[in-house]
């Protein structure tokens, strides 16, 4: 078995993505720098195939088909994502608790945040 390159993070977002010049809307259940699983699109697509995959608007990325699971496929970017893009969509998978809010980097919990009354819409 092909051991990972780097670390997959969990994630739930849509994506849009295109095989052959073909657009699809996906899930994307996983990400790391170095690829993603896209599930859903209706797309049946072969192994080596060319993909594109649109994380955000403006900010597409170029990869080849790594395998095909049913309706999941695995997509391996040309070229590594960087740290921060990865750590962007991670942090809608997030959950605070009641008790926990944001903190600091020393673990202290940051004050709610108030809109300013001297902005006006």
């Amino acid at each position: 078995m092909e051991k990972r390159k780097s670390e997959r993070a969990k994630t739930n977002d849509e994506v849009l993505f295109s095989v052959d010049e073909t657009a699809m809307r996906g899930r994307m259940l996983n990400l790391s720098r170095d690829g993603c699983m896209i599930s859903g699109g209706g797309a049946h697509p072969a192994t080596g195939n060319a993909v594109t995959v649109t994380l955000l608007e403006g900010v597409a990325v170029s990869g080849e088909i790594a395998w095909v699971d049913g309706d999941e496929i695995g997509v391996r970017f040309h070229r590594k994502l960087g740290e921060a893009t990865v750590k962007y969509f991670l942090l809608n998978t997030i959950k605070y608790t009641h008790d926990e809010g944001p903190s600091d980097r020393f673990g202290r919990g940051l004050p709610p945040m108030r809109p300013d009354p001297g902005l006006t819409d």
